[in-house]
């Protein structure tokens, strides 16, 4: 299951550029035990909060562990590319491995859910691409 502490290492595979936008479209809260846990989880960038990590401030660990992303896009806001999060999996493949027509699809299905430069101008397809 894709999780915000994710962020915290997943990079563009097209520009190789840190970090990536999480726009969840269906999360579901899980019991997991988080006694033990060392925090801040995260060692560079909070996904949950969106921010870096700052030495000595307390972040919201017990209950960010306990959120599953089953459906959402990851984009990056520097190259625009758009990735989907399917059954708690985020796809992220280079352009020449992924299937634009699914990808166009999950668009379609999730448009009134996901924010609407993606669906415009996200790469490597968007809404507006695919009506010409």
């Amino acid at each position: 299951m894709m999780r915000y502490w994710g962020l915290d290492v997943l990079k563009c595979v097209n520009c190789k550029s840190f970090p990536l936008e999480l726009h969840p479209i269906e999360q579901e809260k899980q019991e997991i035990d988080t006694s033990g846990i060392e925090k801040p989880f995260c060692k560079v960038y909070c996904g949950y909060l969106k921010e870096y990590i700052q030495p000595g401030k307390e972040y919201p660990c017990d209950e960010c562990i306990r959120i599953g992303i089953k459906t959402g896009v990851l984009y990056c806001p520097n190259c625009k590319h758009w990735y989907p999060i399917k059954n708690g999996i985020a796809v992220i493949l280079v352009d020449n491995k992924r299937k634009l027509n699914k990808d166009l699809e999950f668009l379609k299905t999730y448009r009134d859910r996901i924010p609407e430069y993606i669906l415009k101008e996200g790469q490597p397809v968007n809404l507006e691409s695919a009506s010409k």
